[in-house]
């Protein structure tokens, strides 16, 4: 896929890119160095300046071409890595490209992540796994961990905390109390403090009930907003960081089956390892 831009004014060229395009600060870096870029017709491969009236032409992979993360499969179950900037399900969804490619199931999703929530996600291979899966995410039986990169440093190395979320559907907005107040939902957000890197902080995340953009919101509540995230954060540095969606990650799904076709999944762990600060500028 090409990207034509016609520059306005002088900038560098990763600046350029990131206004013009939904990709972040990370992948803007790797499509220069790959020599994916040219300036007036001439391939380049460093970040540079461009000029006012320059015409910069991107060349990008087919989204719907690029390889599944696979990170864990059996008869019953797949696990993927979902990347920002893709619904989980819906035309041009990650259930539509997966099921593109499998050839011996059809993938069923059994919970979301957010557009531009990045990790994993379970699906379902079979009809037996999808009613067990979706009883056992009802019931919050599988536990997910997240890590996120936020602004700010917790009062503590790690809390447990209640608190009450209220969702506006037609702001597609959710608001939390430490009260409880008509129409407000209780949350419990638990996290740990895993590094400190100056005004950021990394935090492991656990979600103890599941609510729209609970984990979001929640914390930008303690002050602790999530970098990148245009809804809850703070603009002006994620601007200078480069980042443009939240850098909130699904890293760890565990499973509890006590008994049943799934029983097999009992405790096991199904882990992604990812370093956030690659996706934002240092």
């Amino acid at each position: 896929m090409l990207k034509e831009i016609v520059v306005k004014s002088r900038q560098l060229l990763s600046d350029c890119i990131g206004e013009n395009t939904d990709l972040g600060y990370y992948r803007i870096q790797k499509v220069i160095k790959a020599r994916s870029v040219k300036i007036n017709g001439v391939r380049v491969g460093v970040d540079q300046n461009v000029n006012a009236g320059d015409l910069v032409c991107v060349y990008l992979a087919d989204r719907e071409k690029d390889g599944i993360e696979v990170v864990y499969k059996d008869d019953n179950i797949l696990v993927v890595n979902k990347s920002v900037g893709i619904e989980v399900t819906g035309e041009g969804s990650l259930t539509e490209r997966i099921n593109n490619i499998l050839t011996d199931a059809v993938a069923v999703p059994v919970h979301r992540l957010d557009r531009n929530t990045m990790g994993l996600v379970v699906f379902a291979l079979n009809k037996t796994a999808e009613n067990e899966l979706l009883a056992s995410f009802k019931e919050r039986e599988i536990d997910k961990t997240y890590n996120c990169v936020v602004v700010g440093k917790p009062k503590q190395n790690a809390q447990k905390l209640k608190a009450f979320l209220f969702k506006d559907a037609k702001k597609s907005m959710v608001y939390i109390s430490e009260t409880q107040k008509q129409g407000y939902l209780p949350i419990e957000t638990h996290f740990r403090l895993v590094k400190q890197m100056g005004e950021l902080s990394v935090l492991e995340v656990k979600l103890i009930t599941g609510r729209t953009h609970q984990i979001r919101a929640h914390l930008a509540h303690l002050k602790m907003p999530i970098l990148g995230d245009g809804k809850y954060g703070i603009n002006k540095i994620n601007r200078r960081y480069r980042v443009k969606t939240q850098l909130l990650c699904c890293t760890k799904i565990m499973f509890h089956f006590k008994q049943g076709p799934l029983k097999y999944l009992d405790n096991k762990s199904v882990v992604l390892n990812i370093d956030l600060s690659q996706y934002y500028k240092k």
